[in-house]
């Protein structure tokens, strides 16, 4: 079973390269334009890892990033906060909330997939567990 990846960035072109990159890497991608759609989606698919962009209509990536961190059932969804924020404030905000990453825009594809691969790695191993566990109780 794939590891399901949410894009959430409003500039689709950029949401739609990095699906298109992802996808390839054989990740499930699901892509949301606006912060209400993205929690909506995390609360719908719960996804292996979020990247997130901050500045989005609909509310922040901060918001949503606050509402992750927050809740029991997302708190543990690893994070990669992604944005052309170049103001200390947005940074140091962004910081304070905690994401697994954080990376600036323009985005080095290099750099994007080593993170993703990076925080996917031990989930991977998990999900594998839990898949013959949940077999093994049968």
């Amino acid at each position: 079973m794939p590891m399901r990846i949410l894009v959430a960035d409003d500039d689709l072109t950029l949401a739609r390269l990095i699906e298109h990159r992802l996808r390839g890497r054989g990740y499930e991608v699901l892509v949301t334009q606006d912060a209400i759609q993205t929690w909506q989606c995390i609360q719908r698919e719960s996804p292996d890892l979020v990247v997130l962009d901050i500045k989005m209509p609909g509310g922040s990536g901060l918001a949503v990033l606050r509402r992750l961190k927050q809740n029991l059932n997302s708190s543990g969804i690893p994070i990669v906060v992604i944005t052309a924020a170049d103001d200390q404030a947005t940074l140091q905000q962004a910081a304070s909330l905690h994401p697994q990453a954080l990376l600036r825009k323009p985005l080095q594809a290099a750099d994007l997939e080593f993170e993703i691969a990076r925080l996917l790695a031990g989930r991977e191993f998990n999900k594998a567990g839990e898949m013959h566990q949940s077999r093994d109780r049968r």
